[in-house]
């Protein structure tokens, strides 16, 4: 199931034949709008320049992380020549995400989503800079 801010069921405008008419068969994908409701501070971003994934029983932990920005800029260099390798690196945990194996498929599917309209939206932008450079 996606999610779609701009498409909205109204339960009161719908009679019970129109439901069962457009009931979906299990090949057609249906988009429902979702409002999730903050808890605590759940609505404040977590910022995570790291992340890694870990398989369990049925269960996907993903682990974002945070390096400071000279950490980072000391990874860029690690393959020049001279500079050691560490054994560890420390970073900070800030979230563990436990998963289903489906809500890991959504995942997939919504970030090859967006990757694929940046693409589109990159070559577009390409697209016209170079017709502008032409005249």
């Amino acid at each position: 199931m996606s999610s779609k801010k701009d498409n909205r069921i109204d339960d009161d405008a719908s009679s019970d034949a129109d439901v069962a008419d457009a009931a979906p068969t299990a090949a057609q994908s249906v988009t429902v709008a979702v409002r999730m409701q903050p808890v605590e501070h759940s609505q404040q971003p977590v910022f995570s320049n790291f992340t890694t994934v870990h398989a369990g029983s049925g269960v996907v932990f993903i682990d974002f992380g945070f390096f400071e920005p000279q950490t980072l800029a000391y990874l860029s260099r690690l393959g020049q020549p001279g500079v050691k390798v560490p054994e560890t690196m420390d970073g900070i945990l800030a979230c563990r995400m436990a998963l289903s194996i489906e809500t890991v498929a959504n995942l997939a599917n919504q970030l090859n989503q967006l990757l694929r309209n940046a693409a589109a939206a990159q070559a577009r932008a390409a697209s016209v800079s170079g017709q502008s450079a032409e005249r």
